[in-house]
């Protein structure tokens, strides 16, 4: 049966990893926040450390792969293979409106691969989103010399988002110290479309701009972990502990990027269609800007039993760049806790092999606009549900949070969300000595 169901996830891997454009064509935001920047950040992680409070940076587990700190890779001990997908549930308040969105998307693919557990080296590669755009934003315009006191209306669109590839590398130069480094391919297209609509009386023409930004290139994560193992023996009863100081930094680069510009006049009353070309210009070279960010964080764990990780992260957002161009944006910064309690994996009883798992984070996002930071607060819960006879699961995560603010006319979003992983363990592509 789990053959089975491994093989069926595995071809549908591959058929996805096939082709890039299911990971961009996804519809993984609707907020009016993803007007500015890159849009919606994305979280890459996997659902263990999702419901852990985002907590990533410090985590050194065997049997999954996590890619936020590509020095973990030197724990790998078998192959693993991770799948994930989630839904959002939200209700955006604001301006004396509640507007209720619900969204899906598939949130990773990661491989693991074990090269030589004994030395402590590691490979992992997968796919990601990286941001997401999607956004329709309405508001009223006062015309000039308004005769019939009717307002026009601005519309503004976006959609699309960037996609990522990573290969990794993990080793352990020291018992206690191991390194890694993360290759991230970055692409992806994200459309801006502004019309102004005119009302029909005013016998005027509707106007639409529309800008296209194809963006594409190469991130690097470097990370270093320094960990270590002791023991307590009370009578005949051997404790295990560990503990982990992780850090990963991913310096500042300019992506490329090629843009393309369209204004037009639309007929009267149309929101469709072309009157006259005003300005057209396509494949206008530039770059986008990705700035520094750093993540450092420490884990304290029972071997098989409990795990509690604090992470911190920043990144200089106020060093974006979009050919040329500043945005509403702001240095980030954040904070997380979590923990994970498996009460026995080796009982008989499933109840005490389940690995429970909990979390907060608090982070002052990158966004400002009018003034007001928008501030993002969350609480997260999950399962890690062994399968039989192995170290694979299937992992289940809830999160409630908060974004922004109903102060000065801005918006404030709640989200429910649910996670759900798929992570198998097992070994392959070993060579036995005896068969």
């Amino acid at each position: 049966m789990q053959n089975n169901a491994l093989r069926l996830v595995l071809i549908f891997l591959i058929g996805c990893w096939g082709n890039a454009s299911f990971l961009s064509a996804q519809n993984i935001t609707k907020s009016p926040y993803s007007i500015i920047g890159v849009g919606d950040i994305i979280y890459p992680g996997n659902a263990n450390t999702y419901s852990m409070g985002q907590t990533n940076q410090a985590i050194r587990n065997p049997f999954s792969v996590n890619m936020l700190n590509p020095a973990s890779y030197s724990s790998i001990l078998t192959t693993n293979i991770e799948a994930g997908a989630t839904l959002s549930f939200a209700d955006f308040k604001g301006a004396g409106t509640n507007t209720s969105v619900d969204n899906a998307w598939i949130s990773y693919f990661n491989f693991g691969i074990p090269i030589s557990p004994k030395r402590g080296i590691g490979i992992s590669f997968g796919a990601t989103p990286f941001s997401g755009v999607g956004y329709n934003i309405k508001s009223l315009v006062k015309l000039p010399q308004d005769t019939f006191n009717i307002d026009a209306i601005n519309s503004f669109v976006g959609r699309g988002g960037i996609s990522k590839f990573y290969m990794g590398y993990g080793m352990r130069l020291h018992r206690n110290v191991s390194v890694g480094l993360n290759a991230n391919y970055l692409f992806g297209e994200i459309t801006n479309t502004t019309q102004l609509l005119i009302p029909t009386k005013y016998n005027m023409f509707n106007i639409n701009e529309d800008k296209s930004n194809y963006i594409h290139g190469w991130l690097f994560d470097a990370g270093v972990q320094i960990h270590d193992t002791f023991s307590i023996t009370q009578g005949n009863l051997r404790k295990d502990y560990d503990w982990v100081i992780g850090a990963t930094v991913t310096p500042q680069i300019d992506l490329k990027a090629e843009q393309s510009y369209l204004l037009r006049s639309l007929p009267i009353g149309s929101i469709n269609g072309i009157k006259d070309t005003i300005f057209s210009e396509k494949g206008t070279n530039g770059t986008v800007t990705s700035p520094l960010s750093w993540k450092t964080g420490i884990s304290f764990s029972r071997r098989d039993m409990w795990t509690l990780a604090a992470d911190i992260k920043g990144t200089l957002w106020s060093n974006y760049r979009s050919f040329g161009g500043a945005d509403s944006l702001r240095n980030s910064f954040g904070a997380s806790l979590g923990g994970s309690y498996t009460p026995n994996f080796k009982s008989k009883n499933y109840l005490s092999r389940i690995e429970y798992r909990m979390g907060g984070r608090f982070e002052k996002s990158n966004l400002i606009v009018r003034g007001t930071g928008v501030d993002i607060v969350a609480f997260t819960a999950g399962l890690g549900l062994p399968m039989a006879k192995s170290r694979s699961k299937v992992n289940l995560g809830i999160e409630l949070a908060r974004r922004g603010t109903i102060e000065n006319g801005l918006v404030q979003e709640n989200y429910f969300r649910i996670y759900l992983g798929v992570s198998f363990s097992d070994k392959w592509f070993y060579r036995y000595r005896y068969d």
